[in-house]
């Protein structure tokens, strides 16, 4: 369901340009590395790519991240009502979690150079 909120939010403000979510990086701007995520996502849905990756250069591998995670959460849940196994509880966490440390990758480097 969250998933697919931020599929939606980002498709419905990509007209108007104006987002009712303000950016965390006006509060902390030594971690500014999602900043203009929102408008990317937007330019990604409209299919101006090149415009999303020079808002953001991260953009498009979040972008996936999510779209993936949308298809696999529909995957494993088809799974788990047909068969009902705790292998497959396992096997989504953990292609999850890999994904996920891929692609916020570069948020944890940067992170950890702000904090030490």
């Amino acid at each position: 369901m969250f998933l697919s909120l931020i599929f939606i939010y980002s498709l419905v403000f990509s007209n108007s340009g104006v987002y009712p979510i303000k950016s965390a990086c006006i509060q902390f701007p030594e971690l500014c590395i999602s900043k203009g995520l929102s408008r990317a996502f937007s330019q990604i849905l409209t299919g101006n790519f090149e415009k999303a990756i020079s808002l953001n250069p991260y953009s498009l591998r979040i972008f996936i991240f999510f779209g993936l995670q949308l298809w696999l959460r529909l995957f494993f849940s088809i799974l788990y009502f047909k068969f009902s196994l705790k292998r497959i509880i396992i096997t989504d966490i953990f292609i999850s979690l890999l994904i996920f440390i891929y692609v916020f990758a570069p948020f944890f480097v940067k992170l950890y150079h702000v904090l030490f």
